[in-house]
C-alpha cells in the first residue's frame, strides 16, 4: 500500500465524492466511522469544513489507526480514479457535486469495484 498522503486537490475530490449526493453504502458509512476515534483523539475541536479535518488527520498520519489509514487510502484511490475519469486536475477545475455525480454515473463501469461499492454509484 502506498503511504497515506492527500494533496489539497485530492482532499477536495474526496470531499466532493463523499458529498456528491451519491447514496452512501454500508461500506462507506463504515469507512467514515473508521476515523471517528482518531478524529476525537487528535482533532477534537477542529471545525469541519475547508479541508481542516483532513489537514488535521494528515498532521497525525503516523498515529492513525490502521482502519482509518485504510479508509483514507481507499478514498484517495477513488479520488484518483474520479480525477482520471471526470477531471479535476486542479482546485480551479474540480467538478461541482452535480457534475461529479453525473460523470461517475456515466463512468460507472470504469470505476473499480471497491470505488463503486464505496460510493454506491447506481
Amino acid at each position: 500500500m502506498r503511504p497515506f498522503h492527500l494533496t489539497t486537490t485530492t482532499a477536495a475530490l474526496v470531499l466532493a465524492l463523499l458529498g456528491a449526493g451519491l447514496a452512501p453504502s454500508a461500506h462507506a458509512q463504515s469507512a467514515r466511522g473508521a476515523c471517528r476515534a482518531d478524529f476525537a483523539k487528535f482533532c477534537k475541536g477542529t471545525k469541519p469544513g475547508d479541508g481542516r479535518v483532513l489537514a488535521c488527520l494528515r498532521q497525525h498520519q503516523d498515529q492513525l489507526s490502521a482502519d482509518c489509514k485504510a479508509s483514507l487510502e481507499t478514498a484517495r484511490t477513488c479520488a484518483d480514479q474520479a480525477r482520471q475519469l471526470c477531471g479535476g486536475g486542479s482546485e480551479a477545475n474540480t467538478p461541482d457535486r452535480k457534475a461529479m455525480r453525473e460523470c461517475l454515473q456515466q463512468q460507472r463501469e470504469a470505476l473499480s469495484a471497491s470505488c463503486r461499492s464505496q460510493l454506491a454509484v447506481p
